[in-house]
């Protein structure tokens, strides 16, 4: 037997997704350290819309959902998406109180991105990814949208709570 065939499911996810963040995580030290934060966190952001072009069609595949125009598809993408891509480490709580509303947010001071960027030095220019790759799945969705707060930079070093509630027009 292979070592693919033998390890769990979640083990390997668990390993592509850390290689893939030990890789983020360096590539937004290094542009940080040759350009500047601003640099790094703006071209960050076009790299996230960017990947989502990609990511977006490859989750609808792996998930078999041929469109996603509900509030239910949404949801499903969502979690489906997070579940086949998102490590142990990535906790954010996600809800769906109903009325094409989306909450996330970062439990109990535990955002991974605040800890790295913030190990870098670079909190003061930095605007949250991972908000904003959310924000890119529902463009690459076509699914048009409002946000509150509506938030420049990291809420956490702004010393308010870590959240966005979304408004979904479905």
């Amino acid at each position: 037997m292979s070592r693919l065939d033998a390890i769990d499911k979640k083990d390997l996810r668990e390993l592509l997704c850390m290689g893939w963040m030990t890789h983020d995580g360096c590539w937004f030290s290094s542009v940080l350290q040759k350009y500047g934060a601003k640099a790094a966190s703006d071209l960050n952001r076009q790299a996230i819309l960017a990947m989502s072009a990609f990511e977006v069609p490859r989750l609808k595949k792996a998930l078999g959902m041929d469109e996603v125009t509900t509030y239910e598809q949404l949801q499903e993408f969502i979690e489906g998406g997070f579940d086949l891509i998102g490590a142990d480490f990535m906790q954010f709580k996600r809800s769906y109180p109903g009325d094409n509303i989306i909450r996330w947010e970062e439990p109990d001071n535990v955002c991974f991105a605040y800890k790295g960027v913030k190990r870098l030095g670079a909190l003061d220019d930095y605007d949250c990814g991972i908000f904003y790759r959310v924000e890119a799945w529902l463009k690459g969705l076509g699914i048009k949208y409002t946000v509150t707060p509506e938030v420049h930079g990291c809420m956490r070093h702004q010393g308010k709570p870590c959240f966005r509630e979304y408004q979904l027009a479905l």
